[in-house]
């Protein structure tokens, strides 16, 4: 099997440099022991299910061991970044995809996997592998295993408290919903804008939101030929929105962190939160008799198509320096077993990607059929973090100064397509 992918980009710049952390080395045990594989990942709220599914591999494997360790999403990239570029890190590693870590693919940080080592690459859609594949480098670095959709997360019991019998399917219904919400004495949205560390919630936020007002995969697929650019009205558009929608965040936003502005939906203290599906597992921690209900971002008018924003998310590679390749292979096939994949989506609430494996939550079946239905890239994952900076570089921090009133969403768009101008060559030279 041929795994490719069809981008056509330009060359991905160096990793950025980040500060000292304190990671431990890839090492091999001795001998008459058992060999310790070291696993990171960026899912703290998942530690129960990876050490759970650690034991039924150790269980049927008694010479290899796993120490599962989990960060802080928003942190984790730096730590990564950092290990592998002082020659140490984990010999697992939970992949970010497209360019959140293809720069350190491409500089050989990862083991090349062909259908030989792991022969679920074979059952894999083309789309779904471009995610876990370099960027100059187009080989196999990663084990897909989800899908990720973007929506909005809502409470059918405060919406009924407010007298709210229907999810709105404009956006101008949608800001007359959180209006009745408001008026009933109910917190909006959950959403914030957490300077320094709530970028990534923010550009998700307008991820979910935004495609309906630039056009989704038409206004994608130009900008990606570069036939049109961040600056367009319709791009302009999308961001005003949540500049629109920031002013129902709770008071003190700026200082609400993402895991505090995902509490305050869960516990029943806002009524909506806009963000991914993988939230879900989040909020039934927090509260397991949470009321929660979805559905996807509401459509810029009546009649404008509606969206939801999608992509390929996370896989599993193994460090190109680790000294336990064969037993790191077993534990990565293990991982790409359609019997773990089905126990992932069960209890993690994911959306799989590999065939065969059922979906058995009814709201993640919901989101699931609307992204088959209503799919569009997310932009800044997909099409524009390959090169430095990146959009999201840009975007994330642009995001908390638009909601403040720090900067125009014109601004933020011609900051934005200067940032991708600067590497992506179909943009070089467009304002």
């Amino acid at each position: 099997m041929k795994l490719t992918s069809r981008r056509t980009r330009g060359l991905v710049a160096a990793a950025f440099a980040v500060g000292s952390i304190v990671v431990p080395a890839v090492a091999a045990l001795p001998a008459n022991a058992a060999t310790e594989l070291t696993f990171w990942s960026w899912r703290p709220e998942d530690k129960a299910f990876y050490e759970k599914q650690i034991a039924i591999f150790e269980a049927t494997n008694s010479s290899i061991k796993i120490k599962f360790t989990p960060y802080v999403a928003t942190e984790y990239n730096a730590i990564v970044i950092t290990a592998l570029a002082a020659g140490k890190g984990p010999d697992i590693v939970q992949l970010r995809p497209y360019g959140g870590m293809s720069n350190l693919s491409d500089a050989g940080n990862f083991l090349p996997l062909t259908t030989k080592d792991v022969p679920a690459l074979a059952k894999l859609a083309p789309g779904i592998l471009a995610a876990a594949q370099g960027y100059t480098d187009k080989r196999q670095f990663g084990v897909p295993y989800a899908a990720s959709v973007m929506g909005v997360w809502y409470n059918p019991e405060l919406f009924a408290k407010a007298g709210i019998r229907q999810t709105p399917t404009t956006f101008d219904s949608f800001i007359n919903t959180l209006n009745r919400l408001k008026a009933a004495g109910i917190q909006p949205l959950a959403n914030s804008s957490g300077n320094p560390g709530n970028g990534p919630g923010l550009e998700q936020m307008h991820a979910t939101i935004s495609p309906t007002f630039y056009g989704g995969n038409t206004y994608f697929n130009d900008l990606v030929a570069g036939k049109t650019t961040f600056t367009n009205k319709a791009y302009v558009d999308g961001l005003e929105a949540v500049k629109t929608l920031s002013k129902y965040f709770p008071a003190g936003h700026e200082g609400i962190d993402y895991n505090t502005a995902r509490s305050l939906f869960a516990t029943g203290k806002a009524a909506i939160y806009i963000g991914g599906n993988y939230e879900l597992t989040y909020f039934k921690q927090i509260n397991p008799s949470a009321s929660i209900g979805w559905f996807q971002a509401p459509a810029k008018s009546a009649g404008s198509p509606k969206f939801v924003t999608a992509w390929g998310d996370g896989s599993y590679a193994i460090n190109a320096k680790t000294e336990n390749k064969a037993a790191s292979l077993k534990f990565l096939n293990f991982l790409a077993s359609k019997k773990y994949s089905q126990a992932q989506v069960d209890e993690t609430f994911i959306i799989p990607v590999a065939p065969g494996v059922k979906i058995t939550d009814p709201v993640v079946n919901k989101i699931n059929s609307a992204r088959a239905q209503f799919s569009t890239p997310f932009l800044n994952v997909v099409g524009f973090r390959f090169g430095t900076p990146t959009s999201s570089n840009i975007l994330q921090p642009g995001l908390q100064k638009l909601v403040s009133g720090g900067t125009t969403a014109a601004a933020l768009a011609k900051d934005t397509q200067a940032a991708v101008a600067s590497w992506y060559k179909p943009q070089a030279g467009k304002e």
